[in-house]
Formats: C-alpha cells, sequence, structure tokens
C-alpha cells in the first residue's frame, strides 16, 4: 500500500508543470490523548483539479512526543506523517479574497522510539495508519503567497513492541489522536 501511494504521489508531482496548485511550509502544534504535546513543522503541495477541489500531498515531522510504556520506562517518540488527501476550496474563483476550505484524507505514519533514561533502543512500532480531517483559512498576501491558518484532527493508534528487561513481550498501544494546529505560507501558481 506504501508503493500505491507513492506512486500516485510522484505522478501527481510529475503532472504539476501542467496544473495549478500550491506549495507551502508550516509550523504545527499536535496535542494527544496518551503522549506529551510536541510541535514541529511540514511541508506540502497541492494541485487543482476542477470546480473547488484540490489533491494534497504534506509531509510533518513531529520528535519531542513523551510517553510512559507498560512497565514504567519514559518512552521518547518521533512521528513523521505523510498525508494524501482532498480540500474543497469555498472562494477558488478568486485569487484576492479569503479563501475558507475543508478536506481529509489518510496518513501514514513513520514512527521511532527509544529509552530516554539511557537512549538504548526500547523496541519498535507498529499500526502506523490513521486519518485527518483539516479545516482552515488562506489569507491572500500578494498575487503569488498566502499566509495559513489550520485546524486539523488527527486518528492514529500505534503499537509500541519490546521487551520487558528480556523476560517476556511487551505490546502496548498508544492512542495519538487529538487536534494539530499549523501556521505557514504557501507560494500559489
Amino acid at each position: 500500500m506504501k508503493k500505491a501511494l507513492m506512486t500516485l504521489g510522484l505522478a501527481v508531482l510529475l503532472a504539476a508543470p501542467a496544473m495549478a496548485g500550491s506549495a507551502g511550509v508550516y509550523g504545527a502544534w499536535w496535542t494527544t490523548d496518551e503522549a506529551s504535546d510536541s510541535t514541529g513543522g511540514g511541508v506540502w503541495v497541492d494541485f487543482y483539479l476542477g470546480r473547488g477541489m484540490e489533491i494534497e500531498f504534506r509531509a510533518s515531522q513531529f520528535s519531542d512526543f513523551e510517553t510512559v510504556n507498560d512497565v514504567g520506562d519514559d518512552v521518547d517518540l518521533r512521528v513523521s506523517a505523510f498525508d494524501l488527501g482532498f480540500t474543497y476550496n469555498f472562494n477558488h474563483k478568486s485569487g484576492s479574497k479569503l479563501n475558507p476550505y475543508l478536506g481529509g484524507g489518510g496518513t501514514i505514519f513513520s514512527t521511532e522510539l527509544d529509552r530516554i533514561d539511557n537512549d538504548k533502543p526500547l523496541g519498535t512500532v507498529s499500526g502506523e495508519w490513521g486519518y485527518y480531517i483539516v479545516g482552515g483559512l488562506e489569507f491572500p498576501i500578494s498575487k503569488h503567497f498566502a499566509v495559513i491558518g489550520e485546524a486539523m484532527y488527527r486518528q492514529a493508534k500505534f503499537e509500541i513492541l519490546g521487551n520487558d528487561l528480556g523476560f517476556s513481550g511487551v505490546k502496548q498501544r498508544v492512542d495519538m489522536k487529538g487536534f494539530e494546529g499549523n501556521v505557514g505560507i504557501a507560494f500559489k501558481w
């Protein structure tokens, strides 16, 4: 499935010069149910499909989530989110007005972890799929640039697979659902 999504993404990127769209960078803050809050950043690119619809690709990086596993160890999570989704732009015909938009899609997560107290590997993470819903406002500041503000809801559950001092296996689920806020700048073509 990861290869299929990457192939689709590459095909759309190769067709990009013939399509209208935008690309940008943003700062992000994600708050979750079972891990600490984290700040991070990301990039996106989207392409206009017509009638207000866009297909979007996002990549976000969060490096400072913390949680506690079943045996009481602090666990540091570094999470990368790769999103593929669609948005609907309510003012898609006007390039100079405030443009609200709504969207959503699927996410593949790449998650790494290690033990905070001594930096030894704690195990691996599996079950790294999820989805997101996003709503935002685009504020044009020139013909080709806009400031973006977004509220996003992410749904994700991970399983930490490791060992308990070598005696037995540990399988712990971490619920990463929560809200994310993004602020960034976009270049539009």
